[in-house]
Formats: structure tokens, C-alpha cells, sequence
């Protein structure tokens, strides 16, 4: 029992220590980039950024410790359960017949497709508290991506996963739509001037992106894609009217840091069941809002 307790602490110590050290290369990149971009600004705005970075480190440590392994634990059950089921509309030897290019082309081209929807329902009342944490970041840096609650980083993973699942891709292919997802989506959560010209059309840019982290209730409720914006302009969620130099953020009160912030789905439901037992129909309790100061879809 005790060597068991040892190989777990050496399992998770390993695990942390390879995603700081994946960290560290993603920080002197993005560091190199944001000197190159916006010069001394860049320095300025690193320093505003300090108190959510804080707490987006918090999170990113938490999640390689207990979260990551669990997903990747999900992800190889959902695998198994699918792979030569009924549910699996696409035999695997489908994508092994095509060429390797095509494959990962269509892997991240359909996981982004059912994100896109995936990310709409995250924005309805029931599930925003859990994703509003990613939103609660007000000086939106690359490191925002690290900023998910357990719960949105596993209900993400199951949704995406069966999907792709149903679908027949093999293991090799699930992973390689996650890292694609995961790279792309600190590069657009990077606080970059950079819209893509013609090219916005076909790829989500991170200022496209910045204006779905807007405060206001239009920019929250657009550009759902994660790397196509095919699909926001598809399903009329477009919306990049120029830089985005409007505030970031929720305007929900979140609890204060990452305890604060893990704690706020919890006391968010929590309120609204209360409210239910209580029979307070004519007066909202103050965890709910109207519909129309959620950022949801158009």
C-alpha cells in the first residue's frame, strides 16, 4: 500500500513537472511574441495582467495534478465504449484508407464544428456558471486558456471526444485534434492586434476572439469557433467590428480567487435550487439575471 501511495506521488510529481516545463516554453514564446508585437506596452500590460495570471496558474497546476489525468482517463473510456459498437458510425480503417493530411485536417475541422455548438450551450443558464470562470479573466492574456473550471474541462472533453468518437477516429487522431485545439487556443486568447485581412474569413483571429471575452452582452454572444470561423459566420455569430478595445470579463460576482472561483458554479446552482424550495416566483434571487444580460448566442 505504501509503494502504491509513492508510485502515485511520483506519477503526479512527473505529471506536473512536464507541464511546467510545456509551460515554460508556451511563456518565453508568447513573452518573445508580445516584445516583438507592442514593445515596451508589452511589459505593462504583463504587469496588469499579474493578479488574474496568479490565478490562472492556480488553476493550470490543479488541472495537470487531477484534472488532466482524469480526462485522459475519460477519453480512453469513451474510446473503448464507442470503437466497434453500433454507435460508431465510421469504421476506423475509413480514416487509416486516407491520406494522413486529410485525416488531421477533418479531425480538427469536425471537433470544431461540434465545439462551436458544444461552446453555444455553454453560454445558456444552466451551464454559464461553470464556463463563466473562463470569462471572469478582465486582462485576457494566453494563459485564460488554463483558466477552466474542473467540471467545463471535463464536460468539454466528454462532449468533444464522443463525437469524434462516434465518428471513427482513432486515438492518434483524438489526440492530435486536442493539441492542435490547445495551441490555437492560446494563440488566440494572446492579447494580439491581429484580425487576418481576408484570411478572418476562413480562421478565427485573436481579435476575433477577444470580442467573444467582451463585457458587453453583443461581443460575449458572438465567435464561438475555436479555429474556423466558418461556423460563427454560418450560424450568424460572427462579430469583429474592429479591435476590440471595449472592457473584458463577466459582469456576474465571482468569488474572489481560485478557491472563490472553483466555489462559484456551486453557489450559483446552489441558489437558484434554494430559490425553487423556497417558492420565490415573483422575486428572482440575486444569483439569477434576466435572460437578456446573459451572453448567450444570437
Amino acid at each position: 500500500m505504501y509503494q502504491g501511495f509513492l508510485e502515485v506521488i511520483r506519477g503526479s510529481a512527473s505529471a506536473l513537472l512536464m507541464a511546467m516545463q510545456v509551460l515554460l516554453l508556451s511563456a518565453l514564446a508568447f513573452a518573445l511574441l508580445a516584445l516583438l508585437v507592442k514593445g515596451r506596452e508589452a511589459i505593462a500590460a504583463a504587469e496588469r495582467a499579474r493578479k488574474e495570471v496568479s490565478i490562472n496558474l492556480s488553476l493550470y497546476v490543479l488541472d495537470a495534478l487531477f484534472v488532466a489525468p482524469l480526462a485522459a482517463l475519460v477519453v480512453q473510456l469513451i474510446r473503448a465504449t464507442v470503437g466497434g459498437s453500433p454507435l460508431e458510425l465510421l469504421n476506423p480503417s475509413f480514416w487509416k484508407s486516407m491520406p494522413l493530411w486529410l485525416t488531421v485536417l477533418s479531425v480538427v475541422f469536425l471537433g470544431d464544428f461540434i465545439s462551436y455548438f458544444r461552446h453555444r450551450l455553454e453560454h445558456t443558464r444552466m451551464l454559464w456558471p461553470s464556463h463563466a470562470i473562463h470569462h471572469s479573466d478582465a486582462e485576457m492574456t494566453w494563459l485564460t486558456l488554463s483558466r477552466f473550471h474542473p467540471i467545463n474541462r471535463l464536460t468539454t472533453m466528454i462532449v468533444d471526444t464522443t463525437f469524434l468518437a462516434i465518428l471513427g477516429f482513432p486515438e492518434w487522431a483524438l489526440l492530435t485534434n486536442v493539441l492542435v485545439r490547445h495551441y490555437y487556443g492560446e494563440f488566440i486568447h494572446a492579447d494580439l492586434p491581429w484580425m487576418y485581412g481576408p484570411l478572418r474569413r476562413v480562421f478565427v483571429s485573436p481579435v476575433m476572439h477577444r470580442w467573444h471575452h467582451a463585457r458587453d452582452v453583443t461581443g460575449a454572444g458572438s465567435n464561438f469557433a475555436t479555429v474556423f470561423s466558418v461556423f460563427d459566420q454560418a450560424f450568424h455569430t460572427y462579430y469583429v467590428p474592429g479591435l476590440c478595445t471595449v472592457p473584458l470579463g463577466v459582469n456576474d460576482e465571482m468569488g474572489k480567487g481560485t478557491i472563490g472561483q472553483l466555489m462559484y458554479p456551486f453557489v450559483e446552482w446552489g441558489g437558484r435550487i434554494a430559490a425553487r424550495f423556497r417558492g420565490d416566483r415573483g422575486v428572482k434571487p440575486a444569483v439569477e439575471k434576466d435572460e437578456a444580460q446573459l451572453p448567450v448566442g444570437r
